[in-house]
């Protein structure tokens, strides 16, 4: 599992719970604020059983916008479609209703904002002002057709303030909700990645230390023999131990070197020596190369350093990209077959040699 996942899960169950207590809401509205305002004012009413109806159309309403948002976000069409049902519903509701009654005893109102709210609650709030804003004004128009009074017109703007102003905070409490949720995520993230790397970092520098140990395992003995006079620094024999010994320490300094392109970095450095004693190197990449992990480019600048210290006067290694991984080809006038390092780390060799010119290719591939 990657870092992001988990900080992933946290934020997406805080916005699902968030949901939830919305729908709650919602149907803790249209169940005992509307359905209890709609038998209350049963009496009143041309047709109970008409405003009966459009208290169920908002109830399937509602159970198909919680069905939406649960899932998931619902699109454009699905959320407009349920809003402006609703939408319908409240205002056929308003306009069943006795005219000079009509604010006292009008329950939908609230139940088709806060339907709004629940479909249109992950949407841009621009689309629940436009929501809210003409579910008021259908309401409006309502009470004009009934004939409308200061005292109505009063009502009308205290309804508006308290039932709009509801939704309105209830929505963006739970925007505000859901970005310090994310705000939450994005520093659990952070320290996730800090941790991390501070592990990697410690891995990287004991890994290094175990090599440079490794190194003086085999440098010391040579410089103690040479300092000893037991080692003749003519012996050809010996001049190639050393040569190893410089390529290897001047590729664990490069190793410390964040650059782009390690590898070609690295048997530049392994190449350094070869160079000092008069073999030309020439070091070609083809195309952009893909990184390759620090152990698999051990075993291929090994290979290098192995062929590199044997060179007479000429050495190309040409690196490409491969399918899922990178080739790096040697060819050296050797004069003789090199000892390679065996195949590891994802990296395959082959060698074959032609006269006095050694052929070899290391061939990683990521799989």
């Amino acid at each position: 599992m990657t870092v992001a996942q988990p900080t992933t899960v946290m934020s997406g169950r805080y916005q699902r719970a968030f949901t939830i207590a919305v729908l709650f809401l919602v149907a803790g509205w249209h169940l005992g604020g509307a359905g209890g305002q709609l038998l209350h004012n049963r009496p009143a009413y041309g047709s109970f059983a008409f405003q009966g109806a459009m208290w169920l159309v908002m109830a399937v309403a509602i159970a198909a916008g919680s069905v939406q948002v649960l899932r998931e976000a619902p699109g454009w069409r699905w959320a407009w479609a349920i809003a402006l049902i609703a939408l319908a519903a409240s205002t056929a509701a308003a306009a069943a209703s006795p005219a000079s009654q009509m604010l006292a005893v009008e329950w939908a109102w609230g139940s088709a904002g806060w339907i709004g709210v629940l479909v249109l609650l992950r949407r841009r709030f621009s689309e629940l002002a436009w929501f809210l804003a003409a579910e008021a004004v259908a309401i409006l128009f309502v009470q004009v057709h009934d004939g409308l009074t200061r005292t109505d017109l009063a009502g009308f703007l205290a309804l508006l303030a308290w039932s709009t102003g509801a939704q309105v905070a209830v929505a963006a409490g739970v925007r505000a909700l859901d970005v310090a949720a994310g705000q939450a995520a994005a520093a659990t993230r952070s320290e996730h990645a800090a941790r991390e790397r501070a592990a990697t970092a410690e891995i990287i520098r004991t890994a290094r230390h175990a090599r440079w140990l490794t190194l003086q395992e085999s440098a010391v003995p040579l410089v103690a023999e040479l300092a000893a006079g037991t080692a003749d620094p003519g012996d050809p024999q010996v001049r190639i131990r050393c040569a190893v010994q410089a390529a290897r320490l001047r590729r664990l300094l490069a190793e410390g070197d964040e650059v782009p392109g390690s590898l070609v970095h690295e048997l530049h450095a392994s190449a350094d020596v070869a160079e000092r004693r008069g073999v030309a190197v020439d070091i070609e990449t083809a195309g952009s190369l893909p990184p390759v992990p620090g152990p698999a480019r051990r075993v291929i600048t090994d290979a290098a350093i192995a062929i590199l210290t044997v060179a007479r006067s000429q050495t190309r290694i040409t690196l490409a990209t491969v399918a899922a991984g990178i080739a790096v080809s040697f060819v050296a006038d050797t004069g003789a077959v090199v000892g390679l390092p065996a195949a590891s780390e994802g990296v395959a060799i082959e060698h074959q040699q032609d006269g006095g010119m050694f052929w070899a290719e290391a061939r990683w591939n990521s799989g």
